[in-house]
């Protein structure tokens, strides 16, 4: 969304604000008393109402012109620069554009305005872009654009409170501006105060329901308040409106993977992968394989992310965590250590590798039989199996190595806590096996994820 997960995925706006006549005011003034502008200024004057090829040559006429005045020279080079920077890498030769027509005019609001959204787009200095659209807000006061703009910044910088402040006097000024309800909900949100992100989201679609991103952000505020039904609608309605953006299916896999439906979530990993290949869509995908007990699929997804980016944090810490319920210690550790040198702050990681540590010296480093491999049967007797949650087991060797791993878990965790402080053990391993032979068959009852959450404890108890 603004620029995630995390997988999620957390994108702020981005997007050009060329509105018709954007330069109008003070380039029509400044091109009535110049003969030479002829109908090229009125070409030029037309803004982003003409296109790009046919507005560049026409304002061309008049910056070439000797003869023109610097204001007007100064006003067709602005929209010079608009029409340059809505052509595909343009906006290196916008900002050259705009330094020269703020030299000619220091009184060109627009000019101000523009370079301090271009500077912003382009990655530039975020303080030097405050600044510009502080000057265009100081020529122009009644500019609401330099107010929402200047607010975007400000959210860029993390000065929320300022930027809320922004997007309030753009909403004063024009009380009908989606776009600036839609970024002051964005910058709510990463405030946390998602009750509000969600109003301004409200009032940004009463106004223009045309708007896939809001949908997005939208729902990202009410996964945060745990509305998830409201959150897929809203992801859905975006996928509705432009199905040609990957991250609206990977935003959606995310919360068919928060709901528990990991099967529709891969689906929609898989159609972004389609779309395009990112380490964050396979490492979503892999968590989903992971959560379904697939574990051989979830490692060739993560192997895959790390191969695309191979400082990806998050693919490094949760394959360790796959690595961790293999058995393969080794591999856990080596992976938890890959984090922290990407992320040395990460507590999870690090509190992994400590876990990880312990659990090699009491045990090893590796597992003689990994839990995704094929050929390992259950702990128990299949030709003897009467139960149906015993047949089912011995019927998918991904449950029979599951069921084997469980068991050696539990057998080593009685033999360092002996007979007598093992009777809590015994006592939790029964009822676990009491609750999975009445609960299968069950509706809600997912065998896979109730044996993998008790290998967890396990494994956890074992640390």
């Amino acid at each position: 969304m603004f620029g995630p997960s995390r997988s999620s995925h957390l994108s702020s706006s981005r997007r050009c604000l060329w509105r018709a006549g954007v330069f109008g005011v003070g380039l029509a003034v400044a091109l009535t008393g110049s003969a030479a502008a002829g109908e090229a200024g009125v070409q030029c004057v037309l803004g982003s109402q003409a296109s790009p090829s046919d507005l560049n040559a026409a304002c061309g006429l008049i910056i070439d012109n000797p003869a023109a005045s610097r204001p007007d020279r100064a006003g067709a080079l602005v929209a010079r620069a608009d029409a340059r920077a809505r052509t595909s890498g343009g906006i290196s030769e916008a900002l050259a554009d705009l330094d020269r027509a703020i030299a000619l005019d220091g009184k060109n609001a627009s000019a101000y305005r523009l370079r301090g959204d271009l500077t912003r787009q382009a990655g530039g200095n975020l303080d030097q872009a405050a600044t510009d659209l502080g000057k265009a807000i100081a020529l122009d006061p009644q500019d609401a654009e330099a107010y929402e703009q200047r607010g975007i910044v400000r959210t860029s910088q993390r000065k929320l409170a300022a930027a809320i402040a922004d997007y309030d006097q753009a909403i004063r000024l024009r009380p009908d501006y989606a776009q600036a309800f839609s970024d002051r909900g964005v910058t709510y949100y990463l405030g946390g105060d998602n009750d509000k992100a969600v109003r301004d989201y409200d009032i940004a679609l009463r106004l223009d329901p045309n708007r896939p991103r809001t949908y997005v952000n939208r729902a990202a505020a009410y996964k945060k308040l745990g509305q998830l039904d409201k959150t897929l609608a809203d992801e859905n309605e975006a996928i509705r409106r432009d199905p040609k953006v990957p991250e609206y299916f990977d935003n959606r896999g995310l919360t068919y993977a928060a709901m528990g439906d990991y099967d529709k979530a891969i689906a929609d990993y898989d159609q972004a992968i389609r779309m395009e290949q990112r380490a964050n869509f396979f490492t979503n995908r892999g968590d989903s394989y992971q959560y379904k007990g697939e574990l051989g699929t979830a490692l060739g997804d993560y192997d895959t992310a790390l191969r695309l980016d191979p400082k990806f944090a998050l693919a490094y810490n949760n394959r360790a965590v796959l690595y961790k319920k293999m058995g393969e210690r080794a591999k856990a550790l080596s992976d938890y250590e890959a984090v922290l040198r990407l992320d040395p702050g990460n507590e999870d990681a690090a509190s992994g590798r400590r876990s990880m540590m312990s659990e090699i010296a009491r045990f090893g480093g590796g597992a003689p039989h990994p839990l995704n491999a094929p050929d390992l049967d259950p702990s128990f007797d299949c030709d003897a199996a009467g139960l149906a949650v015993e047949k089912a087991i011995c019927a998918d060797p991904k449950l029979g190595a599951l069921d084997h791993q469980i068991a050696n878990a539990y057998a080593s965790l009685m033999k360092a806590q002996g007979a007598r402080s093992g009777d809590a053990l015994r006592r939790a391993q029964r009822n676990f096996i009491a609750a999975r032979n009445a609960g299968f068959g069950q509706p809600a009852y997912d065998l896979r994820l109730a044996m993998q959450r008790r290998l967890e404890a396990l494994q956890a108890e074992a640390r």
